[in-house]
C-alpha cells in the first residue's frame, strides 16, 4: 500500500514540472525521489508520469491520482493539526465515590473542561478500597475518596470534612425538629446502603463508637434508591451533606445531626509523582 509521503513526492513532482526541481523542494536527492515514485507506480500497477527533455508529463492515471492525492494530503494535514489540541491537553483518569462523582466533581472539573486545559475519564466505585487498589495498579491518576488512611505508596490531599445528615419521612414525629442527635435516632428503623459501601462503613463505625446497634429494616445499593422507601415510611437514613440540597421529594425532610458529630473526611489520593497535576486540577 502506498504511503502518504509517496503521494507528497508525486504531487510535488507534478506541480514543479521536473524531478530536479521537486527533489530540491523536498530536500531529497533526485535518485531518492525517483526511487519512491517508481515504487508508487509499482504498487499502483500503472504508469503515472512520462519523463521528457522539457520535464515530466502526467499520464491519464497520473492526472487521476494527482487530483485525489491533493485532497488526501490536505485532509491528513488538517487532521494532524486538529489532533494537536488533544496532544497538548493532559488526560486525567479520575476515580470517585458515587456521591462525590455526582455532586462534587462536576463543579470541580467544569472550569478546566470549559477552558480545554484537560480531558477526563471518570470511574465510579462504591468504596475507597476499590479506588485505592485501582491507583496502585496504575489504572487511575487520582481518586476522590473518604476517610483515607495513610498508605505506603500513595499521597493524599485533604479537601474537606463533610457532615452526614438524617433523612426522614415528612410524617415522622421527629421531622418537625430543627436539629437531631444521632443517639435519639438509634431506636429508629434504618434504610441503609448495602455493603460494600463507605457510607455504610461510616455508619457502622459511628454506631460502634456510641455503643448502639440500630435495627436495619432495608438495605439497598444506591443512595437514590433509598429515598422512595424512606418516603413510604420504611425507616430513616443518612446522606452526605453535598447530596442533601438535591433531595427535593416533598415527602422527605433532611435534618442536621447536631450532637454526636457524624461526618466523613474527603481527600484526593494519588501517586506522589502526580502531585503537581493534582494540585493544578484542584487549584
Amino acid at each position: 500500500m502506498f504511503r502518504l509521503q509517496q503521494l507528497k513526492y508525486f504531487v510535488t513532482a507534478v506541480e514543479k514540472g521536473s524531478l530536479n526541481k521537486a527533489a530540491s523542494a523536498l530536500y531529497v536527492s533526485q535518485s531518492a525521489l525517483t526511487k519512491q515514485l517508481a515504487r508508487l507506480e509499482d504498487e499502483l500497477a500503472c504508469r503515472l508520469m512520462i519523463r521528457k527533455p522539457t520535464g515530466i508529463e502526467t499520464t491519464e492515471a497520473g492526472n487521476y491520482l494527482y487530483e485525489r492525492a491533493r485532497i488526501m494530503i490536505a485532509q491528513a494535514e488538517e487532521t494532524l493539526e486538529g489532533m494537536k489540541q488533544y496532544a497538548s491537553r493532559p488526560h486525567i483518569r479520575i476515580g470517585a465515590l458515587p456521591s462525590l462523582a455526582g455532586y462534587y466533581l462536576p463543579d470541580t472539573i467544569h472550569p478546566l473542561q470549559t477552558e480545554g486545559t484537560y480531558t477526563f475519564d471518570i470511574t465510579v466505585r462504591d468504596t475507597t478500597d476499590e479506588l485505592t487498589s485501582m491507583l496502585e495498579k496504575g489504572e487511575l491518576d487520582v481518586a476522590f475518596v473518604q476517610d483515607f488512611t495513610e498508605h505506603a505508596s500513595l499521597s493524599s490531599l485533604f479537601l474537606f470534612d463533610e457532615p452526614y445528615m438524617a433523612v426522614l419521612p415528612v410524617s415522622h414525629p421527629l421531622a418537625a425538629r430543627e436539629v437531631l442527635s444521632f443517639s435519639e435516632l438509634s431506636d429508629e428503623k434504618w434504610v441503609l446502603h448495602r455493603d460494600p459501601c463507605d457510607i455504610r462503613t461510616s455508619f457502622r463505625h459511628h454506631c460502634s463508637e456510641l455503643g448502639i446497634d440500630p435495627p436495619v429494616a432495608l438495605e439497598l445499593n444506591f443512595n437514590e434508591s433509598l429515598l422512595p422507601f424512606i418516603a413510604k415510611g420504611y425507616g430513616i437514613s443518612i446522606t452526605p451533606g453535598i447530596v442533601a440540597p438535591h433531595i427535593h421529594d416533598p415527602l422527605l425532610v433532611v435534618k442536621d445531626i447536631a450532637s454526636d458529630p457524624f461526618y466523613r473526611t474527603i481527600s484526593a489520593v494519588f501517586h506522589p509523582k502526580a502531585e503537581k497535576q493534582v494540585r493544578a486540577l484542584l487549584a
